[in-house]
């Protein structure tokens, strides 16, 4: 669901006890995200800010969000202006759903300048603006002309005015309400959701009473339905399912994270499942063709008998004939096709041309298919790796695809090595450390195990490379990486998945080959039920 005013103000409460907050860092981590590292009240954290049509929020996050290397202009705009400022207030007028941050910091000249960030949290109208102190938009994250909307135009330089004021009363002072007309059209701050739940409960209790408890709640309410997270302030009773109780920032950090992970893969992956299916596509079609040549090269045997047997006529120079019937080596009756407008021992030799290409080109076409069939494999890895790849590894695989060639590069001027991830848990003692792509795996097995490692991946499926510490697993550590790599493979929802395994020392990269391709020997197998862990502690280092 949306946020409301009257959430939003609790979240307001919360972000007020942690000022004045110190803007560390600015980055985005999609198109339509903005964080902030900051250091509020003797504490680092994330400072998120979504402006999603659909689920747009704001909180204060523990987690670690992966940021584009690239800002866009905005971006670089706020760096410009806010960056180690101090946000001192922040404003909530009438419980709307935006929230005005007052920000101080220095300009190029180390005066002492007053921003305004005005977060706006409307639904499709979502927009973060970015105000002087005379009161003139610097820039926004959403800009709109005057031919869209002529109330209000949020462009660069344009007077800022704040979102029309809507004509309803204080929830919390006022208790003569009208219970034949919605409450969203009376009270601010509510939503639709707040209006049913008040309905449900005046069975029951007083307005008055409900409303106190809105007002004095610090805590977020969170109802799990099969079709997502239903939360406000107060539980919801109306949905009469179970509930559970959160703080305020965390909870909305248990709502959204998942939502805005999977906004920041869509953003980055959309251009890559199309490539990985438009190559997986051309590469269907190119062994389909590859295969009818090799058919059609494989009977360059029947050319060398049609010429031999062309030879044994009689009339060499004759022309004309569309087919001549001779007698094969074995005494029985065949028809060669001729071309009418060669003689029979032009046709003869056209035969043995034939069947000297096919001979030659048999050779060509059985490499090719080889080289089509490898690549068919290669992007079938990339489609399944990408099923399961989150931010950090959508961003790996677009960097592979980019490198050989199959999306353009982006030029950046940051040349600082990109870190590869890589995914790790412990276990009685041991680590054990995976990978969920092509670039992750190569690196895991060739730069980052040691040789005495034991090395995981499933037979026969693409998937993940996994390495746990030791050179004599026991039983428990071989089947909890067994079911790693299993899982992380296309052969997750098959049963009785083998994984072979063996010593990192006998690996061996084939030059010539995409990352994450090996050769090993002196392995074992054994046979798995592939189940998700939801138990382990994994994290990325």
């Amino acid at each position: 669901m949306a946020l409301d005013g009257i959430t939003l103000s609790k979240v307001k409460k919360d972000l007020d006890s942690y000022l004045p907050i110190r803007i560390n860092r600015i980055a985005e981590t999609s198109k339509t995200e903005i964080v902030f590292n900051v250091h509020a009240n003797t504490v680092r954290t994330s400072l998120v800010m979504s402006f999603h049509s659909n689920y747009n929020h704001l909180c204060l996050s523990k987690r670690n969000y992966t940021t584009y290397n690239d800002p866009s202009t905005f971006v670089m705009v706020l760096r410009k202006y806010i960056l180690n400022g101090i946000i001192d207030r922040i404003d909530q007028n009438d419980y709307d759903r935006y929230l005005l941050m007052h920000i101080r910091a220095r300009n190029e000249l180390y005066d002492e300048k007053e921003y305004l960030l005005s977060v706006e949290l409307m639904g499709k109208y979502a927009n973060l603006i970015l105000v002087d102190d005379n009161g003139k938009i610097i820039d926004a994250l959403k800009k709109i002309p005057p031919y869209e909307n002529t109330r209000r135009t949020i462009l660069p330089g344009a007077v800022f005015t704040l979102p029309d004021k809507q004509d309803k009363k204080d929830p919390y002072t006022t208790f003569d309400i009208d219970l034949e007309r919605s409450l969203v059209e009376q009270l601010q701050g509510f939503s639709k959701l707040l209006d049913k739940e008040v309905r449900y409960r005046l069975k029951d209790d007083t307005y008055e009473n409900i409303i106190r408890q809105i007002e004095e709640s610090d805590s977020l309410y969170l109802s799990r339905k099969r079709d997502g997270i239903e939360f406000h302030v107060i539980p919801l009773l109306h949905l009469e399912c179970p509930y559970e109780k959160w703080d305020i920032q965390e909870g909305f950090d248990e709502i959204y994270y998942r939502d805005d992970e999977k906004e920041r893969i869509r953003n980055i992956s959309d251009d890559l499942y199309k490539v990985v299916r438009r190559q997986l596509k051309h590469f269907d079609t190119k062994i389909t063709k590859l295969q009818q040549s090799l058919q059609e090269a494989l009977n360059l045997e029947g050319d060398k008998e049609n010429g031999d047997l062309l030879y044994m006529c009689e009339d060499l120079e004759r022309k004309g004939l569309k087919q001549i019937e001779v007698t094969d080596y074995n005494g029985e009756k065949k028809t060669v096709i001729l071309d009418p407008r060669l003689s029979i021992k032009a046709n003869a030799n056209r035969y043995y041309t034939l069947y000297q290409k096919k001979r030659k080109g048999r050779v060509y076409i059985e490499e090719q298919l080889q080289i089509a069939e490898s690549e068919k494999e290669y992007f079938e890895s990339l489609n399944e790796q990408l099923s399961i790849a989150n931010y950090s590894d959508a961003l790996d695989i677009r960097e592979e695809l980019a490198r050989y060639g199959y999306l353009r590069k982006n030029v950046s001027k940051n040349k600082k090595k990109k870190k590869v991830n890589l995914y790790q848990l412990k276990v009685d003692g041991h680590t054990i450390t995976f990978g969920k792509n092509n670039i992750q795996n190569a690196y895991l097995s060739f730069e980052y195990a040691r040789s005495n490692y034991t090395w995981f991946h499933a037979k026969q499926f693409h998937g993940s490379h996994v390495v746990v510490d030791t050179d004599h697993p026991d039983e428990k550590l071989i089947r909890i990486c067994a079911n790693l790599a299993a899982y992380y493979s296309k052969g997750r929802y098959s049963s009785s998945v083998p994984v072979d395994y063996c010593l990192v020392r006998e690996l061996k990269k084939v030059k010539g080959t995409k990352p994450g391709f090996v050769t090993f020997r002196n392995y074992k197998t054994i046979y798995i039920d592939p189940v998700e862990d939801r138990e382990s502690a994994i994290v990325t280092i």
